[in-house]
C-alpha cells in the first residue's frame, strides 16, 4: 500500500526527491500554479471587507448551512454553558485533564526579560509584551476538533492576550456540543461561527459582529492559508499550518505495529503524508504487513488508502548520514525517532515541528494531552517556522536606557556614522545633548 524506495537506487532517489518537492511550497506554486485558488481568496478577502457579515453568511450558506443566518454568527454564552452541561463525564475530565497539562507547559515555557546589558552608563534589555488581541481558527468540516481550540487559544490566554476571538464553521461540527462546552470550560466569550478564508478576512478587517484581530494563527485548508498569506502585514500570522504530516525514523530494534499504527494516525486526517525512514528492509517489510493489517479495522479506510498509495513513502538507505539528511529535507510537522539510540538521532535532526522520542510516544499523545501545542507548520515549512505556543503571542520589544556618561562614550561613532550616511539631523540629536 505505501511505496518502499530504495535511496541506493538513483530512480528511486529521483521518486523520493519528486514526492519532497511535492510538498515543499515553492514560488512558482504560489504566484501562478494557484492562481484560481489565489483569486478565489482574493474575491472572498474583497467581499468581506466590503458586506461584513452579510458577505459571511453568504459563505455559511454556501459551504456548511444553507439556513444560516447572521443572528448565528455570535455564540452566545448560554449556548456554551449549556452544551458544558450535556458531555459525557468522562470526555469532560478528558478536555480539562487536556486544558491543564496545556496550560502547565505553555506556562512552564513562557519567556522572561532577561538581565539587562550594562555598560558605563548604559542598559540595555529586552522585554516580552502580548498582544492586545488574537484571533484562533480551527476547521470544523470533516470532524469536531475542540483539541485545536484548547492548543490555541489556551497558549493566548498564558502569554496574557486580552482579547482572544475563535472562530470555526457552522457546521455540524463547529456546532458540535464538544466544541461548544471546551468554549465553555476556557472560559471564552468572544466564538464565532465563520468558516475559510471569509473567516480569516472577518477577523483582519472586522465585520459588525466579528472584530478585528492583532494576529490569525490556526491550522486550515490551502484557501484558509492563502487567505493568511495575503493578509501578512494587515495582521500578524503564525504559518503555514496544512495538512498532517509524520516522518518515523526507525531501524530494526523498532516496532513495527507502533509505527503502523503512528502512520495511520496522520493519514486519516485525508489529506495526510506519511513517511518512514529506514536502514532494515526487514523493518519496512513488517510496517507495510502492519499498515494492511491495521487499516483494514479501521472506518475512514478510502481515505487512509488515498493518503498512504499517493503521498507517502518508505525510504531505505543503509546510510544514517543519508536518512538524516532525507529526515532534516523533509522538515516535517511531526517526527517520531524509534532506534537504538534516539538521543544521538535526535542530535543530528535539525528540523521538526514536534519530536516524539521512543516507542512509548505516540503523536497522539501531543495531539490532545502532553502540553505542547499541536497547530505545527508543515510542508517542509519545519525549515525556518515554528509551531504555536504562548510566544507566539508576544512581541519583544528592546529597552535603551542612556546616562550622559554613556551617550558621550559612544557619540563620536554616532555622529560620524550619521553624517556618512547623510542624515546630519541624526548626528545633531546627539550633539545637542552634549
Amino acid at each position: 500500500m505505501i511505496p518502499t524506495l530504495q535511496l541506493s537506487v538513483p530512480a528511486d532517489r529521483a521518486r523520493a526527491a519528486a514526492l519532497l518537492d511535492r510538498l515543499r511550497l515553492k514560488p512558482a506554486d504560489v504566484v501562478l500554479q494557484q492562481q484560481q485558488d489565489v483569486a478565489a481568496v482574493m474575491a472572498i478577502l474583497a467581499d468581506v471587507a466590503k458586506r461584513g457579515d452579510d458577505a459571511i453568511v453568504d459563505s455559511a450558506r454556501k459551504f456548511d448551512d444553507p439556513a444560516f443566518t447572521a443572528e448565528q454568527i455570535r455564540v452566545a454564552p448560554e449556548e456554551m454553558k449549556a452544551a458544558h452541561g450535556r458531555i459525557p463525564a468522562e470526555q469532560m475530565s478528558a478536555l480539562k485533564r487536556s486544558i491543564a497539562q496545556v496550560r502547565e507547559y505553555q506556562q512552564h515555557i513562557l519567556p522572561q526579560d532577561p538581565e539587562p546589558l550594562k555598560r558605563p552608563g548604559v542598559e540595555l534589555g529586552l522585554r516580552y509584551t502580548p498582544l492586545d488581541s488574537a484571533g484562533c481558527y480551527f476547521p470544523g468540516g470533516k470532524a469536531a476538533y475542540p483539541s485545536s481550540l484548547i492548543m490555541l487559544s489556551v497558549p493566548a490566554q498564558v502569554a496574557g492576550v486580552k482579547r482572544v476571538v475563535v472562530c470555526t464553521p457552522p457546521s455540524k461540527y463547529g456546532k458540535s456540543d464538544l466544541v461548544l462546552a471546551a468554549c465553555h470550560e476556557l472560559k471564552l466569550t468572544d466564538v464565532y461561527r465563520a468558516g475559510g478564508a471569509a473567516a480569516i478576512a472577518a477577523m483582519a478587517f472586522g465585520t459588525k459582529t466579528i472584530p478585528a484581530v492583532d494576529k490569525i494563527v490556526g491550522p486550515g485548508n490551502r484557501y484558509v492559508q492563502l487567505a493568511k498569506r495575503a493578509l501578512a502585514g494587515v495582521v500578524g500570522i503564525d504559518g503555514f499550518l496544512g495538512p498532517s504530516e509524520i516522518l518515523v525514523l526507525a531501524d530494526d530494534t523498532a516496532n513495527p505495529a507502533f509505527i503502523a499504527a503512528d502512520l495511520i494516525a496522520q493519514a486519516e486526517h485525508d489529506p495526510g503524508s506519511c513517511f518512514l525512514l529506514t536502514d532494515s528492509e526487514k523493518l519496512a517489510a513488517a510496517v507495510t504487513a502492519e499498515i494492511e493489517k491495521q487499516v483494514a479495522a479501521l472506518s475512514r479506510i478510502p481515505a487512509l488508502k488515498k493518503s498512504l498509495v499517493n503521498d507517502s513513502a518508505i525510504l531505505i538507505s543503509e546510510s544514517w548520514d543519508e536518512l538524516l539528511d532525507w529526515g532534516n529535507a523533509f522538515a516535517a510537522e511531526h517526527v517520531n525517532i524509534q532506534t537504538k539510540d534516539d538521543d544521538a538521532i535526535l542530535a543530528k535532526l535539525r528540523h521538526g515541528g514536534a519530536i516524539f522520542v521512543g516507542p512509548y510516544s505516540p503523536v497522539a499523545a501531543g495531539d490532545y494531552i502532553a502540553g505542547p501545542s499541536h497547530c505545527l507548520p508543515t510542508n517542509t515549512t519545519a525549515r525556518f517556522s515554528s509551531g504555536i505556543s504562548a510566544i507566539e503571542f508576544m512581541k519583544r520589544g528592546s529597552v535603551e536606557r542612556y546616562d550622559r556618561e554613556g551617550l558621550a562614550a559612544d557619540a563620536q561613532a554616532i555622529i560620524t556614522l550619521a553624517h556618512a550616511e547623510g542624515l546630519d539631523g541624526h548626528a545633531a540629536s546627539v550633539a545637542v545633548r552634549l
